[in-house]
C-alpha cells in the first residue's frame, strides 16, 4: 500500500526565512502601583466645653482617603506557529497528525507564509506518514498563504487524490487569476474521478467564471450540461444559476441566459441581478426597467447593486427623467437614498436631464456626507449644465473639507473660468 510522502519545497524568499536571534521568554505579571499622596490623614478635632441642650449631637462622618490603584495591563505576546515549532524541538516533544492539523489551521487563518513554510519543513523531517485528508489541509494552507507554486508541487506528487484535493487546487488557481489552468484541472478531475455526483454546485459556478475569463464558450456549455445532468439547477442554489446567467451574458447569449431564468420557479435577487447586468451591458435600458418591475411583481427583495444599475439605465432612457424620478421615490421608500452609490446615480441622472435643483436635494439629503464620489458627481452636474460659479464654490468647499476633487473636473473648470472672468 502506497503511503503519502511530502515533497521537497521550492526555494523560499529570504525575507521569510526565520532569523536565529532568539530571545528568552519572560513571565509577565500584573504591575500594580499605588498612586497618590501619603495615606495618613490628620483630622482636626475641636472640643466643646458645653453643648446646647436644644440640639442633638450630629454623627461625625469620617471620609476615608481614596487610594487610586492603577493596574497596568500588559497583553501577553501571541506565539506564532514558528515559535511553537521551536519550543517543540527544544523540549523534544512528540508530534502527531492532530497537532500538525491545529498548526496548519492557525497558519491558514492568519495567512502566515513563514509559519506554513516552517511547518511544511517540520513535517517533511518527521517520521509522519500523512493521510490524504491531512495533505488536503496543507494544500488549503498554502493556497490561503498565496503560495500556489508549493500547492501545485504537492498536488502533482500526491499518489491519491479525492475531490477535495482537486477542488482546492482549482479554486486556488481561480483565486490567483490562473483561469486557464483552473479549467484544465477541472477537465482532468472529471477524467480521473469516477463519481461526478460528489462535485459541489459552487465549484461549477467558479469553473464557469474561469470559462468566461478565458473566453471558452464550448467548455462553459458542457459545464452547463453537466449541471443539468446532476440536477444542480434549481431554486435552492441561486449562486450557480446566477453564474450561468452571467456566463452567457459575457458571450452575449441572452436567449440562453433567459432560458436559465425561465427554468427557475422562484428566482431570488442574485439571479435577477445577473439578468439586469446582462441587459444593461447590451444597452437594453428599457428592459432593465421592466426587469425591475417584474422583480416587484414577484416580491423579489431589491438591493443596492440592482438599484444602481436601474438608475444608470434611467439616465439613458429618453423620457425626460420621469423613470428616474419614480425610482427616486422608491429609493426613499426603501431607504436606499442614504446610500452613497445611490445618491451618486441620482445626481448623475438628474444632471443629465438638467434638473439641477433635484440633484442638489439628492446631494444634501445627508448633511454629513464625506464621500469624494458624491461631491465630484455634484460638481460634474453643475458643470454639465453650465453652473460654473456654483461648481467653483463647491470646489472651495471640498478643499476646506479635505475632499479630493477629480483632476479632469479641475482642469475643465479652470478652462471655463478663464472665459467667465
Amino acid at each position: 500500500m502506497r503511503t503519502l510522502e511530502l515533497v521537497a519545497l521550492p526555494p523560499y524568499p529570504a525575507s521569510l526565512v526565520p532569523s536565529l536571534n532568539y530571545s528568552a521568554a519572560r513571565n509577565v505579571g500584573n504591575d500594580v502601583r499605588i498612586v497618590g499622596s501619603d495615606v495618613t490623614t490628620n483630622f482636626d478635632v475641636q472640643l466643646f466645653l458645653r453643648k446646647p441642650k436644644h440640639q442633638k449631637p450630629e454623627p461625625v462622618v469620617v471620609f476615608k482617603p481614596q487610594i487610586q490603584i492603577d493596574k497596568q495591563e500588559k497583553s501577553s505576546p501571541r506565539c506564532s506557529v514558528s515559535d511553537i515549532l521551536r519550543i517543540m524541538d527544544s523540549l523534544s516533544l512528540p508530534v502527531n497528525e492532530d497537532l500538525y492539523t491545529c498548526l496548519a489551521k492557525e497558519s491558514t487563518s492568519d495567512c502566515d507564509q513563514r509559519g506554513a513554510y516552517e511547518l511544511q519543513l517540520h513535517i517533511k523531517n518527521s517520521r509522519l506518514r500523512p493521510t490524504t485528508s491531512f495533505v488536503n489541509r496543507l494544500l488549503l494552507m498554502h493556497v490561503s498563504c498565496g503560495r500556489l507554486d508549493i500547492t501545485r508541487n504537492m498536488f502533482d506528487k500526491m499518489p491519491q487524490r479525492d475531490f477535495h484535493s482537486w477542488a482546492i487546487v482549482v479554486l486556488g488557481c481561480i483565486e490567483m487569476g490562473d483561469y486557464k489552468d483552473a479549467a484544465l484541472l477541472f477537465v482532468a478531475m472529471l477524467k480521473h474521478q469516477n463519481h461526478a455526483s460528489k462535485i459541489q454546485p459552487w465549484i461549477m459556478g467558479c469553473v464557469l467564471k474561469a470559462c468566461a475569463m478565458i473566453g471558452d464558450l464550448a467548455l462553459g456549455k458542457q459545464v452547463h450540461g453537466l449541471c443539468q445532468k446532476l440536477g444542480f439547477i434549481d431554486d435552492e442554489d441561486s449562486y450557480l444559476s446566477g453564474s450561468l446567467i452571467r456566463f452567457y451574458g459575457e458571450f452575449r447569449c441572452l436567449e440562453d441566459a433567459n432560458l436559465v431564468l425561465s427554468q427557475l420557479s422562484n428566482a431570488d435577487s442574485v439571479v435577477w441581478d445577473a439578468k439586469v447586468t446582462n441587459d444593461y451591458r447590451e444597452g437594453r435600458f428599457r428592459e432593465v426597467i421592466r426587469d425591475f418591475i417584474e422583480m416587484g411583481k414577484h416580491g423579489i427583495k431589491k438591493n443596492v447593486s440592482v438599484f444602481s444599475k436601474v438608475l444608470k439605465a434611467c439616465t439613458w432612457v429618453s423620457d425626460g427623467g420621469r423613470s428616474g424620478q419614480g425610482m427616486h421615490a422608491i429609493a426613499i421608500k426603501l431607504g436606499f437614498d442614504l446610500d452613497c452609490l445611490i445618491r451618486c446615480r441620482l445626481i448623475e441622472m438628474y444632471g443629465k436631464y438638467g434638473k439641477v435643483k433635484d440633484a442638489e436635494k439628492a446631494f444634501k439629503s445627508r448633511k454629513d456626507e464625506t464621500s469624494d464620489s458624491c461631491w465630484n458627481a455634484m460638481a460634474a452636474c453643475y458643470m454639465q449644465n453650465g453652473f460654473y460659479i456654483e461648481a467653483i464654490k463647491l470646489f472651495y468647499q471640498m478643499k476646506a473639507t479635505g475632499i479630493k476633487a477629480e483632476d479632469r473636473l479641475l482642469n475643465e473648470v479652470n478652462l471655463k473660468s478663464t472665459f467667465i472672468l
